[in-house]
């Protein structure tokens, strides 16, 4: 990817140096190329990972969506699990949320991910799924990290 950044920049700086193809280039084409360079210098890929950890080993049904994507419905017994992969946006608004179910439990949501408070956080989120709410792997260095637990939205 940053051989790829590389490579446009290197291009874009050659196009600035010849004036004859800037001047050329309309106002719109030059925005757009400038936005196209940053997304890719900026973007950083993201794995969230749901894990059911449910107390009394039930199963979970989880339902994960964006504005732009819908992952299904999917069944996790207990300690499996359902990930999926997705590029950040250079305006900071991703947004993944998911509902969770489990027998005689009510329908719960969470943001398990969202870009403007995780970016710097998480690349690879795990959450634990449990009862009282969402548990997330944080402060990770190579030795450790800390189970974090948040309420439900």
């Amino acid at each position: 990817m940053f051989q790829t950044s590389f490579n446009i920049l290197s291009l874009f700086k050659r196009l600035i140096g010849r004036k004859k193809v800037l001047v050329a280039m309309s106002p719109i084409v030059r925005s757009i190329l400038l936005v196209s360079m940053l997304t890719m210098v900026w973007a950083k890929h993201v794995n969230v990972t749901i894990v059911n950890k449910l107390e009394g080993n039930e199963d979970l049904y989880i339902h994960c969506k964006s504005k732009d994507n819908d992952l299904g419905i999917h069944l996790l017994q207990i300690n499996q699990f359902f990930r999926w992969s997705f590029g950040t946006s250079l305006f900071l608004n991703t947004l993944f949320f998911c509902s969770f179910r489990w027998r005689n439990g009510p329908l719960v949501y969470y943001d398990v991910y969202k870009e403007v408070k995780d970016f710097y956080e998480c690349q690879n989120c795990v959450w634990d799924i449990r009862k009282a709410g969402p548990c997330r792997y944080e402060s990770c260095t190579s030795n450790s990290c800390r189970l974090v637990c948040y309420k439900w939205n």
